[in-house]
């Protein structure tokens, strides 16, 4: 007789059987009308990604028959002979044939080539091998004179070959202008005199056939209407449809399909096979989950990039010491890499992973061997270990990792320069929480990377307190600018032989705080560790050329702080101020120090030249407290030194002093850069600079910082 319990289970379990089998059934149903409905689905993708990269070759194609020509006037132009045979006083048409002219024949690199004068007017010209009988560009099409009005100032200064379409007399061409200058030094001409090479390359059958074969494009052509959808617009220069590019498409997703027709009828068979012993077999998927559950536990607990324990792994090792009544002294290491995000704004984040690997590794190796290190996300490491002698490990470890980023880290092919700011806190579980502990190691972290970077700091009750007067101060600074509570001062900047005011720097003050006046020592620091730096840093150069807009004989300098000069849309913003201000370029100079500029040189130069193409001028402020040199300075091409006052301010009482500021003074001078010392606090240190060759001095002997409306009733003012 069946227990009345099993009785009742048994209607549950041929129901639950009944249940999975025909979820079973309909499974395999599902999966076979997927497979194919997939199959189609994938068809139709897969010819419409192929379609797509196609479009995206036939962009390529182009952009390379365009890079090409500019490739030939680049070898061409650039050249010492050729300088030498088409400016005055001579025009030698037959070494150009012999050169230039006849390469038609020879190569068939390009099938035309002429010489145009400083009114780009054609002087010489051969177009597939015959003589170019016509001074006037009409034959060139819009897209040539588009080049040339849109390039019209670098082109005459010969910074850059501009190359693109343009549709002439004889069709589509690929075209290319360049000034003819020497290959190195700059073009002996001092007068308006210039001759430019124009080089052409008409588009035909056999060389769209030539692309097609290069980039693999089946019966690429040019045509004039659009014959299919996907085909390519090809548009001069000047932004004028020529035709469109087409081509005949591989369809690869309809012959795929085709071919695995039958496989796909195997997959069907196979998968309701599976299906079926999936499940016969489906308890020991209970088994599997079991063990994908601590694996899953070992990934959450892990960091992805660097392998080692993250953030939550090190919080419960702490709580696990807590819970078994670990009262022994536990430090925690707190580091956070200077600089690193610099390395992803310059070489990508691809590059910034593998730093964060190198690093990850090498602390691993460095690391006490009773201790537990994690990555807590982005460039922050942690390493926490506990027992008697767990503060000495802790500081050994931290020199060991300040020591080892001393030195350049190599990632591939690059050397890249990196610093860690590092706080230690210890303690037991017992006085204080785990997070508690975090939470001082990482105020210890962030004192030592706004006093300096680069050093270690142990956590004490005074650093709680400079912790909190911090943030405090970061609220005050975010709501003065809201409730506009900072002002802008200037300090003038004189000429040193009329001794008159040609200019000032901006200063940014904070006179109605309601708490009291700081001054810019105490707030500049934390506006730039707290990214307020950008909004106050705005607001200096909006202010500044609104207060000097109007007064056109003054001169304006800005600082720029190195958390500005980081960030890669600075120099649209700085565009945008004088675009609103109305303030003119050539007025202003903005400064930058140069432990920034040697810390990241190439955003440096990049951000330099951008901010002179704007026409600003870029000074290199604190000369002088660094390590600059003849070829660094030359590298970056600023217009003025501003030597600092801790070198200026000694040259009334340290001959050694003395000679470095006319040393640099002189050096400044060859290269072409304007010099401004600052901090002259009295006579004999303006006439002594003044006599080492100094242009331009800046100092409290002349003024400290005001107002505007006072540096105005100065007499060095009025002089004027």
């Amino acid at each position: 007789m069946l227990n009345p319990l099993s009785w009742r289970n048994i209607p549950t379990a041929r129901t639950l059987f009944v249940m999975v089998f025909l979820a079973g059934i309909g499974l395999i149903v599902s999966v076979v009308a997927l497979l194919y409905l997939s199959l189609h689905l994938i068809s139709t993708k897969a010819n419409e990604i192929d379609e797509h990269r196609t479009a995206l070759s036939v962009q390529g194609a182009i952009q390379t028959s365009v890079n090409r020509t500019r490739s030939l006037v680049i070898d061409n132009a650039v050249w010492d002979d050729a300088v030498r045979e088409v400016y005055p006083p001579r025009l030698d048409t037959g070494w150009l044939y012999n050169t230039w002219g006849a390469g038609f024949k020879v190569n068939n690199l390009y099938d035309g080539t002429f010489v145009l004068d400083e009114h780009f007017a054609v002087i010489w010209g051969s177009f597939r091998s015959e003589p170019f009988n016509e001074r006037n560009l009409a034959f060139f099409g819009d897209g040539l004179a588009a080049l040339i009005r849109d390039n019209a100032r670098p082109l005459q200064a010969g910074k850059e070959i501009f190359a693109g379409i343009t549709r002439t007399r004889q069709g589509v061409a690929f075209v290319s202008i360049g000034l003819i200058r020497p290959m190195m030094g700059r073009l002996e001409v001092y007068d308006s005199t210039r001759r430019y090479l124009v080089i052409t390359r008409h588009v035909n059958a056999q060389l769209l056939s030539d692309l097609g074969n290069t980039f693999q494009i089946q019966d690429l052509r040019l045509t004039p209407q659009k014959v299919v959808e996907t085909s390519v617009p090809l548009r001069d220069s000047a932004g004028g449809l020529l035709g469109y590019l087409g081509w005949t498409p591989h369809m690869p997703g309809a012959e795929a399909a085709q071919a695995a027709a039958a496989n796909i009828r195997q997959i069907a068979m196979l998968a309701s096979g599976l299906i079926l012993l999936f499940i016969a077999l489906s308890s020991a998927g209970l088994y599997k989950l079991a063990k994908g559950e601590k694996m899953a536990r070992n990934i959450a607990l892990t960091d992805w990039l660097s392998r080692l324990p993250n953030r939550r792994a090190l919080i419960e090792q702490l709580e696990q010491w807590s819970a078994l009544g670990n009262n022994d002294l536990i430090s925690v290491v707190f580091i956070d890499l200077d600089g690193f995000k610099d390395v992803n704004d310059i070489y990508g984040h691809d590059v910034g992973d593998r730093l964060i690997v190198t690093i990850a590794q090498t602390l691993r190796e460095k690391m006490p061997t009773d201790g537990m290190l994690a990555r807590m996300g982005g460039d922050e490491f942690a390493m926490t270990l506990s027992g008697p002698w767990s503060v000495e490990k802790a500081a050994d470890f931290a020199k060991n990792v300040l020591q080892y980023l001393h030195t350049p880290v190599r990632i591939g092919k690059r050397t890249i320069h990196i610093g860690a700011s590092v706080g230690i806190a210890s303690g037991t579980l017992v006085e204080c929480s785990s997070s508690e502990l975090f939470r001082r190691a990482d105020i210890a972290m962030y004192h030592s990377k706004i006093t300096g970077k680069a050093r270690i700091t142990h956590y004490d009750a005074a650093l709680n307190s400079a912790r909190e007067r911090q943030l405090m101060i970061e609220n005050d600074i975010r709501e003065g600018l809201e409730r506009e509570e900072f002002d802008v001062w200037y300090q003038p900047i004189v000429d040193a032989h009329s001794q008159t005011m040609i200019g000032v720097e901006a200063l940014a003050r904070w006179p109605r705080r309601p708490d009291g006046e700081l001054k810019p020592d105490d707030f500049i620091p934390i506006a730039e560790t707290s990214g307020l730096i950008y909004a106050l840093g705005q607001f200096v150069l909006r202010r500044a050329c609104s207060d000097l807009q109007q007064i056109d004989t003054l001169k304006l300098s800005v600082n720029i702080s190195p958390a500005q000069f980081r960030d890669p849309e600075f120099e649209d913003k700085v565009a945008r101020v004088l675009e609103t201000c109305l303030f003119p370029a050539h007025r202003l100079q903005l400064e930058v120090t140069e432990t920034y500029v040697l810390e990241n040189p190439e955003r440096a130069r990049s951000a330099i030249a951008n901010l002179k193409a704007l026409g600003t001028a870029v000074a290199l402020d604190d000369f002088g407290t660094g390590y600059s040199s003849i070829g660094y300075l030359r590298r970056f091409n600023f217009d003025t030194i501003k030597i600092d006052k801790s070198l200026a301010g000694l040259v009334d009482d340290d001959v050694q002093a003395s000679a470095l500021v006319s040393g640099t003074i002189r050096i400044a001078s060859a290269l072409g850069m304007q010099v401004v010392a600052e901090g002259v606090e009295n006579e004999k240190q303006m006439k002594l600079l003044r006599q080492a060759g100094c242009e331009q001095l800046q100092g409290y002997y002349f003024s400290p910082p005001l107002p505007l409306n006072e540096i105005l009733q100065l007499p060095i003012w009025r002089k004027r």
